[in-house]
């Protein structure tokens, strides 16, 4: 199976964002949080947030060609809404 094109930069975006969010947690529960050292990692975590979400819009279906779009999904999220393909396939 082939990965996706933006797929490894999405992975390292939510993987930035976890390290912040858990740099947050162990901050505040070791009581060593400041609004500045807060702000900053809560600024990560929207940046790379932000940008995982644009990368996987950009995912384009490997059957039809349709990007994947900005629309949230709950359901069938790795069918495309056009063809019904698979996107891991």
């Amino acid at each position: 199976m082939k990965p996706l094109p933006y797929q490894k930069w999405s992975s390292y975006a939510f993987g930035l964002a976890g390290i912040c969010l858990a740099a947050i947690a162990f901050a505040t529960l070791f009581k060593f949080s400041t609004p500045t050292l807060r702000g900053v990692l809560m600024a990560g975590i929207i940046v790379s947030g932000t940008a995982a979400w644009f990368l996987q819009a950009r995912e384009k279906c490997p059957h039809c060609g349709k990007p994947f779009g900005y629309a949230i999904r709950i359901g069938n999220t790795d069918r495309c809404r056009k063809c019904g393909g698979n996107y891991r396939n």
